[in-house]
C-alpha cells in the first residue's frame, strides 16, 4: 500500500555496489529500515538521489508500507525542508553528527510517535535557522529527549535521583539542569566549556545506564574539540 509521510534520515549502511539500507524516522510509522536501490552508481542522477539520504535530512516520502515487514521500499522522495546552514557550518555539522549517533542508538522500531517526530523536526529546523548562541543546543536536546524515551524524568531532581550514587550534586547544578530542560532553545543559558563537558558527561552516563548497548559515542571527540571554550 502506498503511503505519504514525512521522515528524518538517521543514516544508512551500504548494502551492495549500488544500494543502501537507510534508517528513517517517519511521522506516520516511526523508525523503519528502507532499501534504496541504484543510489551508488557513478552518475549525476545517482549522486543527487544519494544526497537525499544524508543524516538528518527532512524528506517528503511515498513509501510501500506493509506492517511487520523488515525492509520497506520508497516509491518517491523529495526534500521537505532544505537546510541552509546545518550541513555546511562546521559547528552545526558536528552537532548533527553527534545527535544522529545518539538517535541511532536510542530510538527503537516501535511504531509511530508523532510527538517525538514533531520534537525532532522542530529541533532540527531551529538548529538550522539559529545564527548565534547555540553552544548548549546538544545538551538541551539530550535532556528534552529523555521523557520521549519513557524514562519518567521531568526535572533535575528526577534525573539526579537515578544517578546520585555516581555524582556529587549541588543546588547550582540542579538549577542549571532544570533550566536546560524547561527553557526553549531560544532562551540561551551562559555556560563555559568546563560546565558543558560536565553536563554532557552526566547526561551520557544516564543514557548509557538506561539504554542497552548504548556504548561509546564516537563523534563525541570532535564535538568536545569544537566546543572547548
Amino acid at each position: 500500500m502506498l503511503e505519504k509521510t514525512t521522515g528524518i534520515v538517521l543514516g544508512f549502511t551500504r548494502y551492495s555496489e549500488t544500494s543502501i539500507i537507510c534508517r528513517i524516522f517517519t511521522k506516520k510509522f516511526g523508525l523503519n529500515s528502507y532499501m534504496i536501490n541504484g543510489v551508488r552508481q557513478k552518475s549525476k542522477t545517482s549522486a543527487r538521489k544519494m544526497a537525499l539520504y544524508q543524516p538528518l535530512t527532512i524528506l517528503d516520502l511515498v513509501i510501500y508500507y506493509k506492517e511487520n515487514k523488515g525492509l520497506l521500499r520508497i516509491s518517491d522522495s523529495s526534500i521537505d525542508h532544505p537546510y541552509r546552514s546545518l550541513p555546511f557550518e562546521p559547528k552545526k555539522s558536528s552537532i548533527a553528527l553527534f545527535l544522529t549517533e545518539i538517535l541511532r542508538k536510542a530510538l527503537q522500531e516501535e511504531g509511530a510517535n508523532e510527538e517525538l517526530f514533531d520534537f525532532l523536526l522542530k529541533s532540527m529546523i531551529f538548529l538550522d535557522d539559529v545564527e548565534t548562541e547555540y553552544e548548549n543546543f546538544h545538551i538541551q536536546f539530550l535532556l528534552k529527549l529523555i521523557p520521549f524515551l519513557g524514562f519518567g524524568v521531568d526535572s533535575a531532581e528526577d534525573f539526579f535521583e537515578l544517578e546520585r550514587p555516581q555524582f556529587e550534586i549541588n543546588k547550582m547544578t540542579t538549577d542549571y539542569v532544570n533550566a536546560l530542560m524547561k527553557l526553549e532553545y531560544t532562551d540561551y543559558l551562559p555556560m563555559n566549556g568546563k560546565m558543558r563537558r560536565m553536563f554532557l558527561y552526566w547526561i551520557l552516563a544516564f543514557y548509557r545506564s538506561h539504554l542497552e548497548d548504548f556504548g561509546y559515542i564516537r563523534s563525541l571527540t570532535v564535538l568536545k574539540e569544537i566546543f572547548e571554550e
